[in-house]
């Protein structure tokens, strides 16, 4: 172990009165063993604390040939050598000694010792004596042991690791390596050591991106570094192997500047993945093709989607469906698909009926025909296709409906494309199954189209006013339900412009609010025009009528093209007493087309709907304004009467205060009885009114959040018998019963003792003002967690009065009083429970009252003011 140098700082002459006393105190509070050995003598004097580390009690002989006796034998010799070398080596220049060792206690028991000291010079500078302490190290022996063992166990562990493990520094140099075992590297051990990412990643990508792995890894060892959470990548190995080799780098931050890169290989994963992705993606292509086909209701749509998806799926050079004619005796081409330009397509290609063609004969069969070379068919047209382009290997799949043959699906490969394979022909032949259906389907729904169109757009037209009535009723905002209208109406009824004016009787304008353009979306300027400007469209409007105009300039864009306009009025109806409904119209919805295209029934009237929804909607925003506005002004008035109070109260509390103190000096005047109780009457009456006005500014100065907490820390034996005596004395002049209890356990308190005894001060007074003679009154404090936090919960009951269930919920409000209950009729202000709720927040605690069968009881929770770790001990 390494010694710790010390400097030898001499006593001077007049320290040793010092030194000796406090030293030794000092030795004794630390329960270090103090021991000196003499040099020349070998004498050795040893503190108890000492003798103690070896099991000895303090009065045995403590000898060097003792100890030594003590020392386990194996180390017996090393303290030897380390006690006869010390002098040579402190007057060499090092005065240190220290050496470890194990003992052997008189009850058997072995422990590690430390033994420290320094060696002592004479002033010759010959070696006197050693001063030293003597230290327990078995627990850290113990510790450093186990640590070993992990060390090892660790180690073994991440040599039994397959992977290839790598230690890189922050800028990517490597500075370990641990080769794999389950693949092999290019290179020996000793070559990736010192080597950058570039070097040990040379111009490989990762799986799936474009950039080299290299600066992949590079960019996840920051990012590990900066977030100390663990990394992953993949990438290709650039082995040159017949089959890809795939590895996985999982990067760990290892220290504050080094990562831990962790190597495998994933090859069968990553190939078992491929495999179940082509699966996968073929099953998807496949399920993408038959909802394509099944959501596909146009046939000539359904045609192309269906020969372009299983041309994908099915990976065929050309894709060809063809519908049987048999009127006319000839097989069309009604949609091909082919995979290259170079191929020639089928569409639109006329194939005859004839019995020589076997293909034909056995689609007709409504059988599967396959011939993976062209030319054993002797087919001259499939023989003069493989000739000129290549196309071989051919699979014909009947398309059936009701059982009889409908067409047929052509497929055909390159002759460089293997062979159609048997799983592919049943996935084929389940293809042309769902694609009959689908035509099925097609067919009825060009049947059924006509018939659902005016219902499917009456259905929208509803969905849309839906939509268009949440959304303006989702918001309160005027501007936002304008936009929202214009924009919705304007992209539903592919308007050229939708704007709304808001009309303003008082200025006798229309005020544009909100402009929408196709193409630019809103915009928003200032524009007037006068109610005299367009009079005659105004007075249509307050009978709640549309207007409808063709090839006429837009009112508020009137050097611009003709359009056709639809004005619709924003009204609702307002019923006047005794007289007939009157349309109130507060503004106006106007949509424009190109010249020539007109508004049709059904988009009248659902402009016209919208436009009563936007009436409604602007009512309950500007409703929701003036609201807003009330409450604002409430809130203004609340805060002035805060501040008048606290204004009237500090003025208040000056002259009473005065007026206290005159008649605290008129009381020791020689009064008369009569002038007497006046007097007791005015300073009963001034008493009261300085507590009103202490009440409302303490209150005052809570809310406002002015009141800070004074902690203190409060002894329970002292807090609680100090704070109950005063009522222990009222409770007996007036005949009640007062018991306080507390737990003996109970913790010391961290809080602000001024505001808690305040509060239980208050609900003590309220406890002994109203309960009758000959009943009682209860105080106890007991120890209380709640939400992890410590504190003290604290109960008054009073017995013989109950306060009625409809007035517990206003109890705590300002000024409230019960007078009923007040049997002594003591009166009071009606601050005191608002002041405790408003005292016990902000102390961070809680307050619950419950009354019933003639009792009442409070109980408030304080919390102790700091963490779990300060909470004090028990008192």
């Amino acid at each position: 172990m390494a010694s710790t140098r010390y400097r030898l700082v001499p006593v001077r002459p007049g320290d040793g009165s010092f030194y000796p006393e406090h030293l030794y105190l000092a030795l004794e509070a630390t329960q270090l063993g103090y021991w000196q050995l003499d040099l020349r003598t070998w004498k050795l004097i040893a503190s108890p604390q000492c003798k103690a580390k070896y099991g000895l009690d303090p009065g045995q002989d403590f000898t060097l040939e003792v100890c030594l006796q003590h020392v386990h034998p194996e180390d017996r010799q090393r303290v030897k050598e380390a006690l006869q070398t010390a002098g040579p080596r402190a007057v060499g220049g090092d005065p240190n000694f220290s050496v470890e060792y194990r003992v052997y206690q008189a009850d058997g028991q072995m422990r590690w010792q430390l033994s420290q000291g320094v060696v002592l010079l004479e002033p010759k500078g010959d070696p006197g004596e050693i001063v030293g302490v003597t230290l327990d190290i078995s627990e850290r022996k113990q510790l450093e042991a186990t640590l070993a063992e992990r060390e090892r166990r660790h180690r073994q562990i991440l040599e039994a690791l397959p992977e290839m493990l790598l230690c890189l520094d922050r800028q990517g140099r490597c500075l370990e390596f641990k080769p794999p075992s389950h693949f092999s590297v290019p290179h020996s051990p000793a070559y990736y050591l010192g080597k950058t990412l570039e070097e040990l990643f040379p111009e490989v990508a990762c799986a799936g991106a474009a950039e080299p792995t290299a600066q992949a890894i590079r960019e996840h060892l920051e990012l590990a570094l900066a977030t100390r959470q663990a990394q992953e990548i993949e990438y290709p190995c650039p082995e040159g192997s017949p089959q890809p080799q795939y590895r996985q780098a999982r990067i760990v931050p290892f220290g504050e500047d080094q990562v831990l890169v962790i190597i495998r290989n994933i090859t069968p994963r990553k190939q078992a993945e491929l495999k179940l992705q082509r699966q996968l993606q073929r099953e998807r292509l496949f399920n993408q093709l038959i909802q394509a086909i099944n959501t596909s209701l146009d046939l000539p749509t359904l045609f192309d989607v269906a020969v372009r998806e299983v041309g994908a799926v099915l990976q065929a050079a050309r894709v060809t469906l063809y519908q049987y004619l048999p009127a006319e005796a000839v097989w069309l081409g009604v949609a091909s698909y082919v995979q290259s330009p170079d191929l020639p397509t089928a569409l639109h290609l006329h194939i005859p009926d004839s019995p020589d063609i076997v293909a034909i004969q056995y689609l007709k069969q409504l059988q599967v025909f396959h011939a993976p070379d062209p030319e054993q068919v002797l087919d001259p047209f499939a023989i003069h296709e493989k000739r000129e382009y290549h196309l071989g290997p051919w699979l014909v799949i009947p398309v059936a409906c009701q059982g009889k043959v409908w067409g047929a699906l052509s497929l055909r490969r390159l002759t460089s494309d293997p062979d159609w394979q048997t799983d592919e022909i049943e996935l084929a032949k389940a293809i042309g199954e769902h694609l009959a259906v689908a035509i099925q389907q097609a067919e009825l729904y060009q049947k059924l189209q006509q018939t659902n169109a005016e219902l499917e757009q009456a259905y929208n037209d509803e969905a849309l006013l839906q939509l268009i009535t949440e959304e303006i009723r989702s918001t309160l905002d005027e501007q936002k339900i304008l936009e929202t209208v214009a924009r919705e109406l304007a992209l539903s009824l592919n308007l050229s412009n939708c704007t709304i004016a808001l009309h303003d009787p008082e200025r006798q304008v229309s005020v544009l609010a909100v402009d929408y353009l196709a193409g630019e979306g809103i915009r928003r300027f200032p524009l007037e025009i006068p109610f005299a400007d367009f009079a005659d469209v105004l007075r249509q409007l307050r009978r709640g009528q549309l207007c409808h105009f063709s090839n006429l300039h837009h009112p508020c864009w009137p050097n611009h093209d003709r359009c056709t306009l639809i004005v619709a009025p924003i009204c609702e109806k307002r019923d006047l007493a005794g007289q007939d409904e009157e349309l109130l119209v507060s503004g106006n919805i106007c949509g424009s087309r190109p010249p020539g295209q007109i508004f049709t029934e059904r988009e009248q009237r659902l402009i016209q709907r919208v436009a009563g929804q936007c009436a409604i909607a602007i009512r309950q925003a500007r409703l929701y304004q003036t609201i807003q506005r009330q409450v604002q002004q409430l809130q203004e008035l609340n805060q002035l009467k805060d501040e008048f109070l606290h204004m009237v109260s500090h003025e208040m509390r000056t002259p009473l205060t005065n007026m206290k103190l005159a008649i605290g000096f008129l009381s020791k005047a020689n009064l008369t009885e009569r002038e007497r109780r006046y007097l007791q009457i005015l300073e009963m009456e001034t008493n009261r009114e300085l507590e009103l006005i202490n009440d409302l500014l303490e209150l005052q100065a809570i809310e406002s959040g002015n009141k800070a907490l004074r902690l203190t820390c409060l002894s329970p034996q002292e807090w609680i018998p100090n704070l109950c005596e005063p009522f222990r004395l009222r409770a007996a002049q007036q005949g009640q019963q007062f018991q306080v209890e507390w737990d003996p356990d109970l913790w010391p308190l961290c809080t602000d003792e001024s505001l808690l005894s305040r509060v239980v001060s208050e609900l003590l007074n309220n406890a002994c003002k109203y309960t009758p003679t000959g009943e009682s009154i209860y105080l106890s404090v007991s120890q209380a967690n709640s939400n992890g936090r410590p504190g003290w919960l604290i109960t008054v009951r009073n017995t013989g009065v109950e306060i009625p269930a409809e007035a517990l919920p206003r109890l705590f409000e300002k000024f409230y009083r019960l007078p009923q209950l007040d049997c002594r009729n003591a009166g009071g202000t009606g601050l005191g429970l608002s002041l405790v709720q408003k005292a016990v927040e902000l102390m961070g605690g809680s307050l619950r009252v419950e009354s019933h069968s003639r009792q009442v009881m409070v109980q408030m929770w304080c919390p102790h003011q700091g963490s779990l770790s300060e909470t004090p001990s028990k008192a």
